[in-house]
């Protein structure tokens, strides 16, 4: 079996069950809905394109395999790998140490050590990035974030 194959019925199966997790709990209606709507689409939506590239698979068109394998020539695993750890570490602690300072560091790691951009740049993005955030989820949508052990 190919690797597209084992990929795409892998989210195939992602999507099915991301589906079937926000019907559990509740679409809603058009004008009111539930908590589960989105999960629901974006289950669904990754569901039919997984539908699509096992069905590509069958082709058995080795220019369109070419295609595919050439994206992944060269690609650099250890930054997808960085990334991962660095959000599940966000995630492990952005109760204890707060959305300001979590968000902050997070962006400014990947920015500098990622990225590799300037210093000025690394702080100053984050710094409008986190604010930006604040706002929009604190002020406008009274959504609580957690202050952490700082208190901010």
């Amino acid at each position: 079996m190919n690797a597209e194959r084992v990929g795409g019925l892998f989210w195939l199966l992602f999507g099915c069950a991301a589906a079937y997790g926000g019907l559990d709990i509740g679409l809603g209606t058009m004008e009111e809905p539930g908590s589960g709507f989105l999960t629901f689409v974006a289950g669904s939506f990754v569901a039919l394109m997984a539908i699509i590239v096992v069905l590509q698979s069958f082709s058995g068109d080795a220019e369109a395999q070419a295609r595919v394998r050439d994206l992944w020539k060269g690609a650099m695993w250890w930054r997808a790998v960085a990334i991962s750890v660095l959000i599940l570490l966000f995630i492990f602690s952005f109760e204890t140490i707060g959305f300001f300072v979590c968000s902050f560091l997070l962006l400014v790691i990947i920015m500098r050590w990622l990225e590799g951009l300037e210093w000025i740049m690394c702080l100053i993005v984050p710094s409008a990035a986190t604010v930006t955030t604040y706002l929009v989820f604190k002020k406008m949508m009274n959504i609580s974030l957690p202050a952490g052990i700082f208190g901010f």
